[in-house]
């Protein structure tokens, strides 16, 4: 019978194999354990992947070659490895033990025991590079670093290194919240509700969007794009390892091309770019080569609805704590 661990080792390892995570397969696994250890079962896959470039230069002081091992040995001390130093319900005599018990060869069972006593009694280094310390590939790290309105670097990567919440609307208010076993709190952006626990399925609440809620009051056509997502690394901690610098400029010539098809079709008066994505390609370059369409600003809605964006002469740059999602937002009006 498969454990919280062994589920959560097995599905890191088919990332490395190959580039993504099967939410249907994991949700899947994990059907057949406990509330408890369903939670934390996610929590070891997510916060692995989140805190894994850390983890890597933790692990790399006591291995020598540690791209050499097989792919599920070395996900399974960065599993304990996340446990010993950065769990606090997880003692470390467990979380040793049970990494040891997941490895099958007993020459790897030595190394992993050994590896992790060391890292057990000596923690964390102390001064690391800032991309290490808040585990960023240094690409990403050194990109926001340039962008002027990316104003709090440092607010932005912790912000990436925490779960994500989940905002959701309810037809009946709180009382049918609380009614379905909703633990939550209201937002300070809207009428959503943010949760921390869910409940049982209704037809009357549903996950939304809050940006995307907010905007909904303009009356306006909302192009929203995920793109390279770089505004959603708490939720899609996978793409820490699998982007890259050219990812933002594929991803910015397929945004572009979808608008200037959709605007041949129906050639709005005004509609709302919303990015996902935190990268000039996607985000002001993008908007500035958008063919017969000018930028407009959109400060006093924003203000009226608690958000604070950068503005850079086109859109604004959302960040955690001044909006309700990172990303970027532009109202752009056709040139008369």
């Amino acid at each position: 019978m498969q454990t919280s661990r062994s589920i959560a080792l097995e599905t890191l390892s088919f990332f490395d194999s190959n580039g993504y995570i099967s939410s249907k397969k994991v949700d899947m696994a994990i059907s057949t354990l406990s509330f408890k250890d369903r939670a934390f079962c996610s929590n070891l896959i997510f916060e692995t992947l989140r805190k894994r470039i850390r983890i890597d230069y933790e692990l790399s002081k006591y291995l020598r070659k540690p791209r050499g091992l097989p792919v599920s040995v070395l996900n399974a001390l960065r599993m304990g490895a996340l446990q010993l130093l950065f769990l606090d319900g997880v003692p470390p005599y467990a979380a040793i033990h049970s990494t040891v018990e997941l490895i099958g060869v007993a020459e790897f069972r030595r190394l992993a025991n050994a590896v992790l006593r060391k890292l057990s009694l000596n923690g964390l280094t102390r001064e690391v590079p800032a991309h290490v310390e808040h585990s960023h590939p240094e690409w990403l790290f050194d990109l926001w670093r340039g962008i002027e309105y990316i104003t709090d670097l440092e607010g932005l990567m912790e912000y990436n290194q925490t779960p994500p919440s989940e905002t959701y609307y309810s037809k009946g208010g709180e009382r049918d919240m609380l009614e379905n076993g909703y633990v939550f709190e209201k937002s300070e952006f809207s009428d959503l509700f943010v949760v921390f626990q869910k409940g049982g399925p209704t037809d009357g609440i549903e996950r939304r969007d809050e940006m995307e809620f907010i905007l909904e009051r303009l009356g306006l056509p909302i192009f929203k794009y995920p793109g390279s997502q770089t505004a959603r690394l708490n939720s899609r901690p996978w793409l820490f390892h699998t982007l890259s610098r050219e990812n933002l400029a594929r991803s910015a010539e397929k945004i572009r091309a979808s608008i200037v098809g959709k605007l041949k079709e129906s050639p709005f008066e005004e509609f709302i770019y919303y990015s996902h994505s935190l990268s000039l390609e996607e985000n002001t370059s993008l908007v500035g080569g958008i063919p017969g369409y000018a930028a407009r600003q959109m400060g006093t809605f924003l203000k009226d609805s608690g958000i604070e964006g950068r503005f850079d002469g086109y859109g604004y740059w959302l960040l955690p704590d001044s909006s309700p999602l990172p990303g970027y937002l532009c109202l752009l009006g056709r040139i008369k």
